[in-house]
C-alpha cells in the first residue's frame, strides 16, 4: 500500500501563486483607478457651469446676507447677457483654433465676442459690489475690507505679503 503523501509545492508553483496575487492586486488597483476616474469624469466635469462655482457667488458667499442679495441682483442686472459658459468658450476657441483651412478672422470674431461677455461680467460684479456697498453698515464694510485685504502670511497692519500692504517702494520707471 501507498502513503497518501501531499505533494510538496514546487518553486514553480509557488511562483505561480505570487504571480495569480499579484495580477488580482494589479487587476484590483487598476479598478480602483479607472472608477475614480470615471466618477471625476461624470459628477465633475460640468462643475464650472453649476451654480456656486461662479464668480458671483464666490463673491457673494463672502458678503452678509443682506449685501449678498443686493450684490446679486445688481450683478444680474449690470452683466447685460446670459451666464458666461467658460467650458463653451474653450469649444469656441478650440473649434476656431483647429479649422481647416485657419479662419484668421472667424478666430478674431471668437475673441471678440469672448471679450464683450466678460465685460458684461464685469460690469456686473462692479455693480454687485457697488450694490452690495450701498447695503452695507459701515461696521460691516469695514469687516468686509479687512478681510479682503488680509492675505497671505501676516506681517502688516493689514496682513498679507508686502506688495499686497503697499509696504514695498514703487516699481522702477520702464525702459525705453
Amino acid at each position: 500500500m501507498v502513503d497518501p503523501v501531499a505533494p510538496t509545492p514546487t518553486p514553480k508553483s509557488k511562483l505561480n501563486r505570487w504571480l495569480a496575487i499579484g495580477l488580482i492586486a494589479s487587476v484590483a488597483l487598476n479598478l480602483g483607478f479607472a472608477s475614480f476616474g470615471a466618477v471625476r469624469f461624470f459628477k465633475y466635469r460640468e462643475m464650472a457651469e453649476k451654480r456656486g462655482a461662479q464668480i458671483e457667488d464666490q463673491f457673494a458667499r463672502r458678503l452678509p446676507d443682506n449685501a449678498a442679495r443686493a450684490f446679486r441682483q445688481a450683478f444680474e442686472e449690470g452683466r447685460k447677457g446670459g451666464a458666461i459658459s467658460h467650458n463653451q468658450m474653450r469649444r469656441d476657441l478650440g473649434a476656431a483654433l483647429s479649422a481647416e483651412p485657419y479662419d484668421r478672422a472667424r478666430l478674431a470674431a471668437v475673441l471678440g465676442e469672448h471679450r464683450q461677455r466678460l465685460d458684461q461680467m464685469q460690469q456686473g460684479l462692479q455693480a454687485g459690489l457697488l450694490a452690495a456697498a450701498d447695503a452695507m453698515t459701515p461696521e460691516q464694510r469695514r469687516e468686509y475690507a479687512e478681510r479682503m485685504l488680509r492675505r497671505g502670511p501676516p506681517g502688516g497692519p493689514m496682513g498679507g505679503p508686502p506688495h499686497m500692504r503697499g509696504d514695498m517702494p514703487p516699481p522702477p520707471p520702464p525702459r525705453n
